[in-house]
């Protein structure tokens, strides 16, 4: 993880797996949190941009393999709920600038973000069914952004869809040519960093809460499921 100063209180936050098209591993999102609690404890921040190295945003999560226990693979599929966690008690917008791929977690933490700018070109993708696996901890908060039935069938068959559909779904805010999806996602929290502090801060809490995006309740359900699942499928 790399952050970058942008100026004007706005700082970002890079995705540098560039060779594997920023796959991120249960080791890298523990280094996530820890970023990002060093990011929103930057004096006079006004607006975190997040963004990946090279081509691609973030391809997906890699979680540890083998694991046998609930317990263990609890305590892996935690290390996504301690990042969401961290975006859900910012008192900063998010902007999230997205290029090439977006999928499983990429997707999902794309989702999140309080603005999403996105290149005509990129590509998003809840992929986890097609590896026998529900997106439960996604689904804890996908369907408040998008429509029940549009999350279920985007859940469900795990296909690639664009910008111009994740725009038209609630995802994405903002379509932009190839490349320059940092740039816009920069500008615009620039035009955050231009407004009163604290009534932005309040806004994004009120908005969030009033959009039920405050309560962590079916995320740690969806983890619970999960572990208990996949412990029993590995005996």
């Amino acid at each position: 993880m790399k952050i970058e100063a942008h100026g004007d209180g706005v700082y970002g936050v890079e995705y540098t797996r560039r060779a594997d098209g920023n796959h991120i591993s249960s080791a890298q999102l523990a280094e996530f949190a820890t970023t990002l609690d060093e990011v929103l404890a930057m004096p006079g921040l006004r607006a975190v941009v997040l963004s990946g190295e090279g081509e691609h945003f973030c391809a997906g999560r890699v979680g540890l393999r083998g694991l046998t226990s609930a317990a263990d693979v609890r305590d892996d599929l935690n290390l996504i709920l301690e990042v969401n966690d961290r975006l859900r008690h910012s008192p900063v917008p998010f902007v999230a600038a997205v290029e090439g791929k977006a999928l499983g977690f990429g997707c999902g933490f794309t989702t999140q973000c309080d603005i999403a700018i996105a290149a005509e070109d990129a590509v998003f993708a809840l992929p986890e069914m097609s590896h026998r696996l529900p997106p439960l901890i996604v689904l804890s908060y996908f369907a408040k952004f998008v429509p029940f039935k549009k999350a279920f069938e985007l859940a469900l068959t795990s296909r690639h869809f664009g910008a111009a559909e994740a725009k038209e779904i609630g995802i994405v805010t903002e379509v932009v040519p190839p490349g320059t999806a940092l740039r816009r996602a920069v500008e615009f929290a620039r035009l955050i960093a231009g407004l009163d502090a604290e009534s932005v801060t309040m806004l994004r809490a009120f908005s969030r809460r009033v959009a039920g995006l405050s309560d962590a309740t079916e995320a740690n359900n969806a983890v619970a499921t999960m572990a208990i699942a996949l412990a029993a499928r590995a005996h």
